[in-house]
């Protein structure tokens, strides 16, 4: 197994952190993807610092893209995972946007993605996040969550992203 850990721009995303120990201690080889906009929450030196990876987040790295690599990181792990998926990323990728490295290297992926949303509960109950969602399962994608339970904003109810753990529990 090798995982392409996508890490968007979700108060949550310091969950990542864990993600990315647990897979460690199973032995689990992984690559990252950050949004630039997560740095926003959590530093690139402090995700580079736990996985002892290159963070991957500019589509426009030459050193990168001299040997396609949005093309590479889609294509050479064995399973996508967004954590955590922000309403944004989940409606870039169910339109087919590609303006940043971690949604074009979704567009060029030929696996399933699995998705761990996290967001507001009216986000995750609006229509048109809810017809994105369906559009993206509809095409063999997976989501995971999300849960009900406090959230970020100080409200209570469905939204909130899954504990780490739930994650390599559902990997098909």
């Amino acid at each position: 197994m090798k995982i392409l850990l996508i890490i968007s721009s979700s108060v949550g995303c310091y969950k990542a952190l864990d993600f990315i120990r647990i897979i460690q201690k199973k032995e689990i080889d992984f690559e990252i993807i950050a949004t630039k906009n997560t740095f926003q929450f959590i530093s690139k030196l402090l995700i580079e610092g736990i996985s002892k990876k290159k963070i991957y987040s500019e589509l426009f790295d030459l050193d990168m893209e001299q040997n396609i690599g949005h093309i590479e990181l889609a294509r050479s792990n064995t399973h996508i995972v967004v954590y955590p998926a922000t309403a944004n990323i989940v409606s870039k990728f169910s339109h087919g946007i590609c303006d940043d490295l971690a949604s074009t290297c979704m567009i060029a992926a030929n696996k399933p993605i699995y998705f761990a949303p996290a967001m507001n509960k009216e986000m995750w109950a609006n229509p048109l996040i809810q017809k994105n969602i369906k559009s993206c399962e509809e095409n063999g994608h997976f989501f995971i969550g999300p849960d009900t339970g406090s959230l970020a904003c100080g409200e209570y109810g469905s939204g909130r992203l899954v504990e780490p753990t739930e994650i390599l529990d559902q990997l098909k």
